[in-house]
């Protein structure tokens, strides 16, 4: 599973949150507690977007994850992962294209 994070990526939108769907409060698993819960890897890309602060909570999370909105404790099954991938800015150097006529 990938998610793709930017300078707004909260914990929120990593671990779930409540949502009324009509008239029905419920709670939409963000992408690390699916993960976690089924054993997959997830991957954090541009993951260079999120402060540090935000970091190190995650890396806090990995273990076992508590959600208090469900009262739901949510220990990683085997096979799950976290990777963190950075942007990387890629730049297309060419050769100059010589000058008609030129030799």
């Amino acid at each position: 599973m990938m998610h793709i994070c930017t300078d707004r990526t909260d914990l929120d939108e990593l671990i779930g949150k409540q949502d009324w769907e009509g008239q029905d409060l419920l709670f939409r698993y963000g992408p690390l507690a699916q993960a976690m819960k089924r054993g997959e890897e997830l991957i954090l890309e541009h993951s260079d977007a999120l402060s540090p602060f935000l970091l190190a909570k995650v890396e806090f999370l990995r273990g076992d994850l508590f959600i208090d909105d469900t009262a739901e404790q949510i220990h990683p099954h085997d096979g799950f992962r976290l990777t963190l991938r950075r942007s990387v800015a890629i730049e297309n150097v060419s050769e100059p294209t010589p000058a008609r006529g030129a030799r």
